[in-house]
């Protein structure tokens, strides 16, 4: 297959209306590909290899040899380390797209074989898996934007802004493992198999459940509340587990934790856009806005981080915030917005903060 046309092969196979045609199915569509082939003269080598693999992979009776059929699978093998190892230095989105329609051939070369032998079938299973699972996706949310990624197993994952998971492109035969940094509300299908998070903080371990992790590397905690069901945070003196309606908050530092049940809500909304404070730090406070508005935020005096608030925000305009937390704390701000440059591109937005000497504010 060196002449052929790897996107144009990979395509036709992953078209339901070629595959159709291709196995005999269809013949009314004659005139459509015939003139298909006559508008792509160029294309003809990766149509008639496409053509062959539909009909004897896929929907001819079984009197194909054995060695036909492995021939095919270490063909498919090859172009797939192939296209492996070429993608191993972008870790970008497009190569999550794309991986999905490159294992469509392994999927119907494993099709074909089935009807000659299992036990071969699931030996070559395993190993595609094991091939698969090594290969890592990694997924960024932007400064101020949101993403809902599907993981291999069906399970979802919301990320917060300016966190980080990644993931194979398919989960081991034992067990399903992420890795994450930021903030991510974690959907999981229920299995046999377990669920591992590894983050900043302790393992956490799942079957099936909806659970919340706040695990910024720039923050002293790591946060962990559970919506739904049942998990399980792993430490070196044994499991904790955890119920429905419970948040533990995990110093990295000292390597306490505390577990109590609270408001769940104030740790979930914010992928409604909302945000809940009780009693935080404006350290805490100030951290979300620099990741959820892009804006650099310079505090002249770190004393001031111990100042704590009760605050809700929800989409305001973070001028508007600026102005509450100044009302109602000793702090005066100045806000530098973007600028457009030169380039026509624009700077990022600036605050800087100092204290309020005129106000008198209790710890």
């Amino acid at each position: 297959m060196d002449h052929i046309n790897q996107n144009t092969y990979e395509e036709l196979v992953g078209d339901n209306r070629f595959v159709l045609w291709a196995s005999g199915k269809n013949e009314a569509d004659n005139v459509y590909w015939e003139q298909w082939k006559k508008n792509h003269p160029e294309l003809l080598p990766s149509f008639d290899e496409a053509c062959r693999t539909v009909r004897i992979l896929r929907f001819k009776s079984p009197d194909i040899s054995s060695e036909e059929v492995k021939k095919r699978w270490l063909q498919s093998k090859m172009k797939m380390n192939r296209y492996f190892i070429s993608q191993l230095a972008s870790d970008s989105v497009y190569w999550y797209r794309r991986i999905a329609g490159f294992l469509i051939l392994p999927l119907l070369v494993l099709s074909g074989w089935f009807f000659y032998n299992q036990n071969h079938l699931k030996n070559s299973y395993n190993q595609l898996s094991e091939i698969s699972h090594r290969k890592s996706i990694r997924v960024v949310a932007p400064l101020g934007g949101q993403l809902q990624i599907e993981l291999p197993d069906g399970s979802k994952a919301w990320l917060n802004s300016g966190s980080e998971i990644n993931y194979p492109a398919y989960f081991s035969q034992d067990r399903r493992e992420v890795n994450m940094t930021g903030e991510v509300y974690f959907q999981v299908s229920k299995s046999d198999k377990m669920f591992v998070v590894k983050n900043p903080g302790p393992d956490i371990k799942v079957y099936g459940t909806e659970f919340n992790v706040h695990a910024y590397p720039d923050e002293k905690e790591v946060t962990v509340a559970l919506a739904k069901g049942k998990i399980a945070l792993d430490r070196d003196e044994g499991e904790i587990a955890m119920k429905a309606g419970e948040v533990v908050a995990f110093n990295k530092i000292n390597k306490q934790l505390i577990k109590q049940e609270s408001d769940i809500y104030m740790y979930t909304s914010w992928r409604e856009g909302k945000y809940i404070f009780r009693n935080a730090p404006l350290e805490v406070i100030l951290k979300t806005l620099e990741r959820n508005y892009n804006v650099t935020i310079d505090l002249e005096d770190p004393s001031m981080n111990q100042f704590r608030y009760d605050a809700t925000i929800d989409g305001e305009p973070l001028a508007e915030i600026l102005e509450l937390l100044s009302f109602s704390g000793p702090l005066k701000y100045q806000y530098k917005r973007q600028m457009l440059k030169a380039d026509g591109s624009y700077s990022k937005a600036e605050v800087k903060i100092w204290r309020d000497k005129n106000k008198i504010f209790k710890l």
